[in-house]
């Protein structure tokens, strides 16, 4: 069985690191991008089975995020996350 794969996409590096370092201690593969556009090519490249991303990102925030991935022949599960 491999291990899952998740997308997170944070651009604050503090929250990243801490949702990172959960996930991967639960035992998930975790792939990160700093922004939207990041991580839409990521996304593409590395086919996760999950994408974590957030609302608000200055280059490209979750929603255009969003409507990317469901543009995907396989869309991953989503779920967006914000500190609002």
């Amino acid at each position: 069985m491999t291990t899952p794969t998740i997308l997170l996409i944070e651009d604050d590096r503090e929250i990243q690191a801490t949702i990172r370092s959960v996930l991967e201690s639960a035992g998930y593969n975790v792939v990160t991008a700093p922004n939207g556009i990041e991580g839409r090519k990521l996304a593409t490249s590395r086919e996760p089975d999950l994408v974590i991303t957030d609302m608000m990102m200055p280059q490209l925030g979750g929603f255009p995020v969003l409507e990317f991935l469901k543009s995907l022949p396989k869309p991953p599960r989503v779920i967006m996350i914000t500190a609002n």
